[in-house]
């Protein structure tokens, strides 16, 4: 008798796989998400427009000239600038005073420095005043010695001798060695007369320091500090001119007040 064949499992699996594709074709399913649509890109950020000049190096007045060489470019300006500002001493050694490398470069950093608490001594145009600092001590407190200004009697004498007129005539005339140099470090759109004239107001606002001058030593230097933390941490020109004594600041600022004049073709405010 032939074997028979149950058909249930057959029938089973057949089953299945047809409500399977049934229920694949028919079930409610949720509808796909649309694709993203692409936000159009933000514009971007409009760059701050740079402040307008206020001291336009065009109209600080000169002495008058005959036509001179055409500058050279800033890497090799030193002779030039050396030989421009070693003229206004009258026979006077600009060496004692500068550092004759990079010397455009370095007047500029120095210069945009000074408002600031710190510079690279790399960078710094001055050489140091000679001598070492003079220190009293009184009741167990130390002092700045009014006999320290006298290390400044010779610089701030040159200072003085100098015409302002012919400094600021040697400053316009390398004044695009200057730009050039202050494109390096200063911000976007700011003319470095505009910086030169500012940090000078900043010199011209510095209080005077009314008695001796306290001072401490640096903690993990060999040097020396203003005891009061408000002097401490005063800017580097304000620190030089206490430094240097109230009858020498006196004087400096009565030059960098005409120099002031001539380079913003206008009297400072009172």
């Amino acid at each position: 008798m032939a074997k028979r064949i149950n058909p249930g499992p057959v029938l089973a699996v057949v089953f299945l796989g047809v409500a399977g594709v049934l229920a694949w074709k028919y079930y409610p399913r949720e509808a796909p998400a649309p694709a993203p649509v692409a936000q159009p890109a933000a514009p971007p950020a409009a760059e701050p427009a740079p402040p307008p000049e206020q001291y336009p190096i065009e109209a600080v007045p000169v002495v008058p000239e005959e036509a001179s060489e055409p500058l050279p470019a800033l890497e090799d300006s030193d002779p030039v600038a050396w030989a421009a500002l070693s003229a206004l001493l009258e026979g006077g050694d600009l060496a004692q005073w500068l550092l004759p490398a990079h010397l455009v470069q370095r007047l500029v950093t120095t210069i945009d420095a000074l408002p600031r608490r710190d510079i690279t001594r790399q960078v710094y145009a001055a050489r140091p005043i000679a001598g070492e600092l003079v220190v009293s001590e009184a009741a167990g407190t130390r002092y700045l010695d009014a006999a320290n200004f006298a290390r400044y009697d010779a610089a701030v004498a040159v200072f003085e001798r100098i015409d302002p007129r012919a400094l600021v005539s040697a400053y316009v005339r390398l004044y695009p060695l200057f730009e050039q140099a202050w494109r390096e470090i200063g911000p976007p759109g700011r003319r470095f007369n505009d910086r030169l004239v500012e940090v000078i107001d900043h010199l011209l606002a510095a209080p005077a320091v009314q008695g001796p001058i306290a001072l401490v030593p640096a903690e993990g230097r060999p040097r020396w500090e203003f005891a009061d933390p408000r002097l401490e941490q005063a800017s580097i020109g304000h620190k030089a001119l206490w430094r240097m004594g109230p009858d020498h600041a006196t004087r400096v600022k009565a030059k960098l007040a005409q120099l002031r004049e001539l380079l913003a073709a206008q009297r400072p405010a009172a």
